[in-house]
């Protein structure tokens, strides 16, 4: 029997100055406010595989991939997600910014469909500083010397997939709750 599993990264963001939605839209002569968003460029995949009883697989922010109790089998290939986190200064300014923008990402509940149980865990990431993602901790991201309007920072993330099977086979999503905030758009006075 074979269990396609895979993971779907929330494409959630938090937008910085976003415009309410009983707001009137702006006249092009008025200040468009920095913002800051998160996308998933590719969500994290754990690939297809056969379990009998339970079993675990890890893709590794680098894609490297271990299994435990896992029959691999041919279909989609495991791969760690990529996420591209996007500064927008508006026309704020044009001066060379510093940015630190914290990334927040939760726990995810238990998946159990038609007889198969799933569960991620050990989120890690390649984020400099910030291997592993605990659930409700922050995570630092800098974009240092932003100079144009618009910067961004791409990063990876991988996990551990665990499943138990009592009968058939299933399809997972599991969804993984993640959004950015910004937390300052400086440069230090020399």
């Amino acid at each position: 029997m074979l269990f396609p599993l895979s993971i779907s990264l929330a494409k959630s963001a938090l937008l910085i100055g976003a415009i309410p939605l009983n707001a009137e839209l702006p006249s092009s002569n008025d200040v468009d406010p920095a913002r800051v968003t998160i996308r998933a460029e590719s969500d994290l995949h754990f690939g297809t595989f056969m379990v009998f009883g339970t079993g675990r697989r890890t893709v590794s922010a680098n894609g490297l991939v271990t299994d435990d109790a896992i029959v691999a089998l041919e279909g989609s290939t495991p791969s760690p997600a990529r996420f591209t986190v996007t500064y927008d200064r508006g026309n704020q300014s044009r001066r060379v910014l510093d940015i630190e923008i914290d990334l927040h990402v939760y726990d995810t509940s238990r998946v159990t469909v038609d007889g198969i149980e799933a569960d991620v865990s050990s989120i890690q990431t390649d984020i400099p500083g910030a291997t592993r993602l605990e659930s409700g901790r922050p995570i630092r991201i800098s974009i240092p010397n932003c100079r144009t309007r618009i910067c961004t920072s791409t990063f990876s993330v991988g996990g551990t997939l665990t499943v138990s099977r009592s009968y058939g086979g299933a399809s997972l999503t599991v969804p993984l709750p993640v959004y950015v905030e910004l937390v300052s758009e400086g440069r230090p006075r020399r």
